[in-house]
């Protein structure tokens, strides 16, 4: 679908059409690129959403679980290191992040093999038949890498066959007809899994468009990724007259509700028609979407998740493809492991514990990997924080553990408080954390 300027200035988000760093086309809600916004290409210009804005401290922790991965990539032998640069790239991906790198089609498919490797017990043939330049090899590789899992544990497979053809990757298993499909979604609230969902977010990424699997008539479904499609990948649509009148592709894959197809009475989309009637022209929000009324019908869209539900996709993305990186050294282990943990307080959840008798054992196990240089008391209570956790952030403050009775504190130097490792653990005039 192509939109005129004056069609990107109506539609329902707080968005801009850059052409470098010019912007041609702005949304009235729009503002700046602040963190957490999204960019989408349109041809050879840049369509930037905002989203909402997460904890302030969640980016500079985020990125440096990041670089983190990142990082370990390059100290690996070369099978583990595609994979964790498997990791690396998908996680940068459901973050909002840009993937750089270009590489060719037998750099997607060594990738493939590594990561398929790791996350099945698959056969794979490789059938390269074209040879073709691809942005982010290692992004479409895992996208691949997905399908076979999928193939292997909703379908039974027990080998596929990887083909390079054109400028599409294609995998091939053998299934009964009745295999069933899978429900997935760009949005974190919309999907049942995490896996096609990042299919979908990880071909948005890089110009490609998935095709879910069908049969191809010999007793095969057929998965694919065409390369190079560069189509505007965000989920919108115009209404008009109770139809859809035109729509991205990727409002299709999202809601079936293809152009000219009739809006359902009371569906999602009708109820942002109506939204959008009362707004007067502002957007209006319904679960989720949006929409606004333009000159020539109704806009919907299906805005990218906020900051805060892509982070916590990261960690669902970490826990996904825990394969990527089993085998990897205990240093680095350690410290990702952290770096999620403390990601993931920010967010809402609780840090791991375990028992006291627990605790001294690793404790000393973890602090070498941790880089610790001061001493690692003897603990008595009942339990403490997850000494992969407490170590890390002992490393990180240049503070000292304290046992004081039952309890154990982590005192933290006076420059180091208001590191956001820390921070979010750390009261305003607290010099101390408790971590029993």
């Amino acid at each position: 679908m192509n939109l005129t300027l004056g069609e990107l200035a109506e539609l329902p988000l707080a968005a801009a059409l850059f052409d470098g760093e010019e912007i041609v086309a702005r949304t009235p809600e729009w503002r700046d690129a602040a963190p957490g916004a999204v960019g989408y290409r349109v041809r050879r210009n840049r369509l930037v959403v905002s989203t909402d804005e997460t904890h302030p401290m969640c980016a500079p922790v985020l990125d440096r679980l990041l670089d983190e991965i990142d990082a370990t990539s390059g100290t690996l032998p070369r099978r583990q290191a595609l994979r964790v640069t498997m990791l690396a790239a998908s996680l940068r991906i459901v973050a909002g992040r840009s993937v750089s790198g270009a590489g060719t089609s037998s750099d997607v498919l060594e990738h493939a093999c590594a990561g398929i490797a790791s996350r099945t017990a698959l056969r794979v043939s490789i059938d390269e038949r074209d040879h073709f330049a691809v942005q982010a090899p290692a992004v479409a590789a895992l996208v691949l890498v997905q399908f076979a899992t999928n193939a292997e544990r909703h379908d039974h497979a027990e080998s596929v066959v990887l083909s390079s053809v054109g400028r599409s990757f294609i995998l091939a298993w053998q299934a009964s007809p009745g295999a069933p499909g899978v429900t997935t979604a760009r949005r974190r609230s919309e999907r049942q899994r995490w896996g096609l969902g990042f299919a979908r977010v990880a071909a948005d990424s890089i110009g490609a468009v998935v095709y879910p699997p069908v049969h191809d008539g010999e007793g095969s479904l057929c998965a694919a990724l065409d390369m190079g499609v560069n189509h505007l990948a965000l989920p919108v649509a115009l209404l008009r007259d109770g139809r859809v009148f035109k729509a991205t592709r990727a409002w299709d894959e999202e809601t079936s509700l293809l152009p000219g197809a009739a809006v359902a009475a009371g569906g999602h989309a009708a109820r942002c028609v109506a939204a959008a009637a009362e707004a007067s022209g502002s957007i209006a929000g319904v679960d989720g979407w949006t929409a606004r009324s333009g000159r020539d019908g109704v806009w919907v869209a299906i805005p990218p998740d906020a900051a805060v539900d892509r982070a916590r996709d990261v960690l669902d993305g970490m826990l996904h493809e825990r394969a990527l990186w089993e085998g990897m050294p205990e240093a680095p282990r350690s410290r990702i492991a952290a770096l999620a943990a403390i990601l993931a307080t920010m967010l809402g959840a609780d840090l791991d514990r375990v028992p006291g008798p627990t605790w001294n054992v690793r404790a000393q196990e973890v602090a070498a990997a941790c880089g610790l240089t001061t001493p690692v008391p003897h603990f008595s209570g009942l339990g403490a924080v997850d000494p992969r956790v407490a170590l890390f952030l002992a490393a990180e403050c240049g503070g000292a553990l304290e046992v004081d009775g039952d309890d154990l504190y982590l005192r933290v130097a006076v420059d180091r408080r208001d590191d956001p490792l820390l921070r979010v653990f750390l009261a305003p005039g607290d010099d101390s954390i408790k971590l029993s």
